[in-house]
């Protein structure tokens, strides 16, 4: 099989050749490269090597930004990228001030028609020969409101202004929805999936209620969904930690793939995981990103092994790190993710034995 074709057998809970392969971010992919003896400024010969089967595709930002705030650079969402995650300590938090649906309103929302869709095509089209095609990526609703208000004034205001927060949504909805539809019609065909992703939940949890999530989020997220369904295709959603009560939820509204499966955040085993919703969606991930740094290439491969028993016999999984693979990870360790899952064959998990 193709790289394309495999993953989408997974995704249709066929059997491959063999368990599909792909990441979020590889951050050390240079570190890889002399490992393997590969050139090292050369990001897609290292995805080659490790078999990875899946490219993201997203049109890029071209439009105005504002003006550097205290020595950072800000993004078209007048915040300022990098640092710690979720972190306001030199950020920006833009809708502090405002009182109102109107002062929400009038704030310089980004301009949709500000992005390259044609960038977005040209890269779909290059790949999508070999590999499977997903995008546009990282479009956030929940984590942008909490950035633009500032994560603890964001839940604040979620809970004594919900007005407030709503209108917030409303906002960042209209323009992800928008970017979302000019991508897959930019696309076509050459877009094999449609992914979008949020965060909203931590490794113990949910970060506001089940209620509140249903309530804020979950239409919104059945209406970017339903962008991938009319198109003929499957929707791939990103949300990392543990999101199990509202797993039932994003299946309901026809969510196809779920990335990033956490195991080690779940209150259940991979087994039951896959008992439960293996027949609903296929999960992406699967292996601890924590533990990457502190093992040795041999138990790295003893993990791996186990989550390809356990989640991959019929289809239905995506193996790979279930986050980025972090500049501490060794690159033996990373090439012993990748090289277990390539050389894994077994009847009912692969049609190659």
């Amino acid at each position: 099989m193709l790289p394309r074709e495999r993953q989408m057998a997974a995704i249709r809970h066929q059997v491959p050749d063999r368990i599909p392969l792909d990441v979020i971010t590889i951050e050390t992919c240079p570190e890889i490269a002399a490992y393997l003896k590969l050139p090292t400024d050369d990001i897609a010969t290292v995805y080659d090597a490790l078999g990875i089967d899946g490219r993201s595709v997203g049109p890029p930002y071209t439009g105005p930004l504002p003006p550097p705030v205290r020595g950072f650079q800000l993004n078209q969402w007048g915040t300022a990228d990098g640092g710690p995650y979720g972190s306001t300590e030199h950020n920006p938090v833009p809708l502090a001030d405002a009182e109102t649906v109107a002062d929400i309103e009038r704030y310089p929302w980004p301009d949709a028609r500000d992005y390259d869709y044609a960038a977005a095509a040209t890269a779909a089209q290059r790949a999508v020969e070999r590999y499977a095609t997903r995008g546009p990526g990282w479009l956030p609703l929940f984590w942008r409101a909490c950035e633009l208000w500032g994560f603890e004034d964001a839940m604040l205001t979620m809970l004594d202004r919900p007005a407030l927060f709503e209108g917030t949504i409303e906002c960042l909805f209209q323009h992800v929805y928008t970017v979302c539809e000019r991508t897959v019609a930019a696309c076509g065909d050459t877009l094999d999936i449609f992914v979008i992703k949020d965060d909203f939940a931590t490794q113990n949890g949910l970060m506001i209620s089940p209620g509140h999530w249903r309530k804020y989020l979950k239409p919104y997220y059945a209406r970017l969904f339903e962008i991938g369904k009319r198109a003929g295709k499957p929707v791939w959603f990103h949300s990392c930690g543990n999101i199990l009560p509202v797993l039932p939820d994003l299946i309901d509204i026809g969510m196809d793939v779920w990335e990033t499966v956490q195991l080690h955040t779940l209150p259940i085993s991979a087994r039951q995981l896959k008992q439960e919703y293996g027949h609903h969606i296929t999960f992406n991930g699967g292996i601890n990103t924590q533990a990457l740094p502190f093992g040795s290439p041999r138990s790295v491969r003893d993990e791996v092994l186990r989550r390809l028993e356990e989640l991959g016999e019929g289809g239905g999984f995506i193996c790979g790190p279930d986050h980025h693979i972090k500049p501490d990870v060794p690159p033996e360790n990373s090439v012993a993710l990748f090289q277990t899952v390539r050389e894994f064959r077994r009847a009912g998990y692969t049609t190659a034995t």
